[in-house]
Parts: structure tokens; C-alpha cells; sequence
């Protein structure tokens, strides 16, 4: 009992440590416990590995085949299963043997397959890897947006309860009052639904980091990379040069040469099968101790492949539709992910970053002149929504930036921007 109550009491106390010490993470240290840690990531590469033991199989030769013989009842001398010198016995062995470079051919197609697997994990992690850091960035300007909320629903609280006392004393009306107090409901309701977002954000990353649910984590960003951003250096014809290298791109060429590898197996599965046979017979055969080989081959009149060398060569027209569609689309990803930077980066240059700071400075001075009624309660609401909005459209137009530099990371495949 006593040690039942000691592990609970160890369970309890980890998961009050986890709630009070968030993990903090930088981007980079999100990637590396990403790659590390992610279930499904983890799973894909079982599928390289499967398609390793495919090539390992491919290599092998088929097995021999033996064949024994051996008669039930002798009726020279009444003996059952007699394996004496009178008796009859017999043995036979089979070896097929490919013909046509079959052998080869399907090591070939393996290898390209192994190759496509490891692509198509590529490809995973980039998907991946993308979801996971726009739920970072998502997650990093959630929580501004969620201090601004903590911030005048405290100033409003403070400044309430100061009004709740004049009420009382009939210093001031209750419409004012209740005004106030509809602005505070107001702030706490959006704040909540901010705070639910942000806890489904929090919990799809703890997915993909596939760390415990009790564990909070706090996501750090460099903020001022922004200030330092230059566009204009990257060119849209510099970026398409790279879409080749992309692990989509590879993939779909991958499996156009699996595609044609595949029509060349398939051509050379319609050779005869041929097998090469050694026998003996100790007593069945017109002398006693009788040795032979024997050659036995398909005669391919009936059966030649043909569905499965037209089945192949529709593939190969398959893949390469599949091919120029996959081109096509990355081009079209790489247009629209920079035109979409570059809106932002221009949004984003034409809003003052003093305005959150000058907002800031200016709170404490509305709430003080509002006490002294130098202000009315119309231009008291006015500026708390103000501040509100401007402060959340800041955010919300750096963190169009972030987005559209990671889209645009996901697009070429590669990370050019870091942060």
C-alpha cells in the first residue's frame, strides 16, 4: 500500500514539475527533437528497411528440388517399403535457372524501389517537419495574443473594482459601470477562445514531438530576424532551379525508372522457364543403379506476359503523367508561396512596430485621466479596443511572415530562411 502511495505521489509531483518548468524551444531544437522523437516518422523508416530486405531477397537463387521415390510393396518378395537392393527407390533434383537476365533485372527494380522508399520518407519529414513549425509560430504569437488579453483584463479589473467603491458612494452612474463591466466579460470571452486555440495548437505539437500531455512547452522565436529579412535577393528563377531536388520531384522520377525496369523484367519473365534435373533409380529402370540428367523448359505459346508487359508499359505512361503533373505543381507552389512573402514582407514593412510600444506607454496614463474623468467612458472603450486590435494585428501580420518564409522553405525543400 505504502508503495502504491509512493508512486502516485512520484506520478502527481512529475506532472506538477512539467506544469510549473515548460520546455522551452527554439526552432532549431524543435526540429531535432522532431526528428528524433515523431511516431510516424519513426514508422516511415520501417518501410526503407522493408524495402532493403526486398533487395536482399531479390539476390537469393531458387531453392533446389528434391524429389524421393520410393515403392510401397514389393510383390518379388512380399516386402512393404523394402529399401534393401531389390527394392525400389528413386531420386531426383531440380534446379531452375533464370534465363534472360531475370535475376538482374529484378535486383534492379528492387534497388530503385529501396530508393523510393527512402524519398518518400524525405517526403514525409518534409510535411511533417512543416506542420511543425507553423504550429510553432502559431503556437509563439497565440501566446502574445494571450498576454495582451492578461494585460487589460488585469488594467480593467484593477480600474473596476476602483469604480465599484464610486458606484457605491454614488459618485458615478451604474451605466457607466455596467459598460465597464461588459468590456471585461467581452475581453475574458475572446481571451478564452484564444486560450482554447492555443491548447489544440499545444497538443498537436505535443504530437509531433511525442511528448507527454502534462508537459508544457514554450516556443522561443527570434522576432528580429524580420527586420533583417531581404527579399529581393532571392530570385524566383534561382528558387525554381532547386525544385528538382525536392524529394517529391526525385520520387515521381524514381518511379518512372521503377516503371521501366519493371517493363524489362516483365519482358524477360516471358522466356521459358528452364530447369536442369539430376536423377537416379536404383531399381526401376532398365538397369539397376540408373544415373541421368535432365533438362526440362516452358514452351511459352500460350503464355507469354502479355498482360503483364502491357500492364508495364501503361505504367511507364502513368508515371510520366504523374511526373509533369508533379512538376507542374511544384512550379506553381514556388509562385504563389512568393507572392504570398512578399505581401507580407510588404504588409508587414509598412506597419510601425512603435505603435505596440507607444500603446503600451499610454495605458497606464488613459486609466489614471479616466479616474479623474478627464476622459469619457466612450473614449475609455474606444482606446482598450484600439490597443487590442492594433497590438493583434501586429502579430498577426509577423506571423504571416513566419508562415509564408516556412511555406516557402516546404516549397524548395530546403530551409532557406532560418530562424
Amino acid at each position: 500500500m505504502r508503495q502504491i502511495t509512493f508512486t502516485l505521489f512520484l506520478i502527481f509531483s512529475c506532472s506538477l514539475w512539467a506544469q510549473s518548468n515548460p520546455l522551452k524551444l527554439t526552432m532549431k531544437e524543435a526540429e531535432e527533437l522532431f526528428r528524433t522523437h515523431n511516431l510516424l516518422l519513426v514508422a516511415e523508416y520501417y518501410n526503407v528497411d522493408m524495402a532493403q530486405a526486398q533487395v536482399v531477397q531479390a539476390k537469393l537463387f531458387d531453392n533446389p528440388v528434391i524429389t524421393l521415390e520410393q515403392n510401397i510393396y514389393n510383390r518379388l518378395n512380399g516386402k512393404y517399403f523394402d529399401f534393401g537392393k531389390e527394392g525400389e527407390s528413386g531420386v531426383q533434383i531440380e534446379q531452375a535457372i533464370n534465363l534472360a537476365g531475370q535475376r538482374n533485372k529484378r535486383i534492379r527494380l528492387e534497388k530503385i524501389n529501396h530508393q523510393s522508399a527512402l524519398l518518400q520518407f524525405e517526403e514525409v519529414a518534409r510535411t511533417l517537419n512543416s506542420e511543425l513549425k507553423e504550429t510553432c509560430v502559431e503556437m509563439y504569437f497565440l501566446t502574445k495574443s494571450v498576454q495582451i488579453y492578461d494585460k487589460e483584463i488585469t488594467s480593467l479589473e484593477e480600474l473596476l473594482l476602483f469604480y465599484k467603491n464610486m458606484a457605491e458612494k454614488g459618485n458615478i452612474s451604474l451605466l457607466e459601470l455596467s459598460r465597464m463591466q461588459a468590456l471585461l466579460l467581452s475581453l475574458k470571452k475572446e481571451k478564452n477562445d484564444a486560450v482554447n486555440e492555443l491548447v489544440s495548437k499545444r497538443g498537436n505539437l505535443k504530437m509531433l514531438l511525442n511528448l507527454p500531455v502534462t508537459q508544457e512547452i514554450e516556443i522561443l522565436l527570434d522576432e528580429t530576424m524580420l527586420s533583417r529579412l531581404e527579399l529581393f535577393s532571392l530570385s524566383l528563377a534561382d528558387l525554381d532551379s532547386l525544385l528538382p531536388s525536392r524529394p517529391d520531384q526525385r520520387l515521381a522520377f524514381s518511379m518512372l525508372e521503377a516503371s521501366k525496369a519493371n517493363l524489362k523484367l516483365q519482358r524477360s519473365l516471358a522466356a521459358p522457364e528452364f530447369a536442369i534435373q539430376g536423377i537416379y533409380d536404383r531399381a526401376g529402370n532398365f538397369i539397376n543403379n540408373y544415373f541421368a540428367v535432365g533438362l526440362s523448359f516452358s514452351v511459352p505459346i500460350f503464355n507469354r506476359n502479355q498482360g503483364n508487359i502491357k500492364s508495364a508499359k501503361l505504367e511507364i505512361e502513368k508515371s510520366l503523367k504523374e511526373k509533369e503533373y508533379t512538376e507542374n505543381r511544384a512550379n506553381s507552389e514556388l509562385y504563389v508561396a512568393y507572392s504570398r512573402l512578399e505581401k507580407a514582407m510588404e504588409l508587414y514593412q509598412s506597419a510601425d512596430d512603435d505603435l505596440e510600444k507607444n500603446f503600451n506607454r499610454l495605458i497606464e496614463g488613459v486609466n489614471e485621466n479616466f479616474r479623474k474623468r478627464n476622459i469619457s467612458m466612450l473614449e475609455f472603450v474606444d482606446y482598450y479596443e484600439s490597443y487590442k486590435e492594433t497590438s493583434l494585428q501586429l502579430y498577426e501580420t509577423r506571423k504571416d511572415v513566419f508562415l509564408a518564409m516556412e511555406n516557402l522553405n516546404t516549397v524548395v525543400g530546403r530551409n532557406i530562411f532560418n530562424y
